[in-house]
């Protein structure tokens, strides 16, 4: 597989998000991007670094400025999303790789969400409820009866920094009131079990795909909810949060000056969580001091640090900044 070690002179690339108006946005994501679509178009969904057809997004810095990451790097086997809930998300389920119902070219999808902001009171459906068999769940989908469909599902109450593993085959539905980074496997494939009855953005009601659904649902238990963020991390230093077969999730934060090295095995990719500062590196190709060689950053910036980059610094211009980082498993 390409790990971007390949790039003549890699050098960390900034993206500018895709967004992707939703039935169940808002314009919660102001606060986070300076570049949103205009008003009033209810945005759901940043996708913030993507090489997938549905939204692949596009380089603003240096020499591969205005070509998209699937230009690059077609097989980018990430996808990494910021989304905003003004109401709660179809209840619905993501197939394993392994899934012959698959479309052409889409792999499976593990998926994890770190909780940015949550309004009081706010929950997520995350797993089915104590004792609903296979039987139980189709019927009450076949009857169509909101308040039993509703009583097959797990509802959790979330807050701000938990972090919410969704492996394949777990039923789930973000609620309303919620702002999550969304990092997952590089697939658009997901299958809605239930959805109010309630009609899309078109007008017209939403597909729903019980069938196959109902095919990848897991009756086990999700994996439990945690609280990484909860507590305070030594500066200048990542921590391993969350892993899955495919890739890992990293926390980390940095205070003052951080020098850092790529790897040499796998890229890594930055979601800048809070706070402002820098990153910088040195090019061959580019003079010392020019732009070119400079990113600042703030809440919401995606930056792509290719394999074998060169070394680079990260500068917190005032307290600290917290990062949210991926990297192949």
């Amino acid at each position: 597989m390409l790990l971007l070690a390949e790039l003549h002179a890699p050098y960390p690339m900034l993206f500018a998000a895709d967004f992707k108006e939703k039935v169940w946005g808002s314009r919660r994501l102001e606060s986070w991007f300076e570049d949103m679509p205009p008003r009033p178009a209810p945005i759901g969904e940043a996708w913030v670094l993507s090489a997938h057809p549905n939204g692949p997004t596009g380089v603003s810095n240096g020499r591969l400025a205005g070509q998209t990451l699937a230009e690059i790097y077609p097989e980018f086997p990430l996808l990494i999303k910021v989304l905003s809930c003004e109401d709660d998300l179809s209840v619905q389920v993501h197939p394993p790789d392994h899934y012959p119902g698959l479309p052409i070219g889409e792999s499976g999808k593990s998926e994890v969400w770190l909780v940015l902001e949550a309004a009081p009171g706010a929950s997520i459906i995350h797993g089915l409820a104590e004792s609903v068999t296979p039987e139980l769940l189709k019927g009450a989908l076949t009857a169509g009866i909101a308040a039993d469909i509703m009583d097959c599902f797990r509802r959790v109450p979330v807050a701000a920094g938990d972090l919410i593993p969704v492996p394949p085959g777990t039923v789930h539905a973000l609620g309303a009131g919620l702002v999550v980074a969304e990092v997952q496997q590089s697939s658009d494939t997901t299958y809605r079990l239930w959805d109010y009855g309630r009609l899309g953005i078109d007008g017209k009601p939403r597909e729903l795909h019980v069938e196959r659904a109902l095919e990848v649902v897991s009756y086990s238990r999700p994996p439990a909810i945690t609280r990484p963020f909860a507590f305070e991390l030594k500066p200048n230093t990542a921590r391993l949060v969350c892993s899955f077969a495919n890739f890992d999730v990293w926390r980390s934060t940095c205070s003052g000056r951080w020098q850092r090295s790529a790897s040499s095995g796998t890229f890594r990719a930055i979601l800048v969580l809070s706070g402002h500062g820098t990153l910088q590196w040195d090019d061959d190709q580019s003079r010392p001091g020019n732009p070119s060689q400079r990113i600042a950053l703030r809440p919401g910036l995606s930056v792509l640090i290719p394999a074998s980059c060169p070394d680079y610094t990260v500068q917190c211009d005032q307290s600290q900044l917290r990062l949210l980082e991926v990297t192949l498993a």
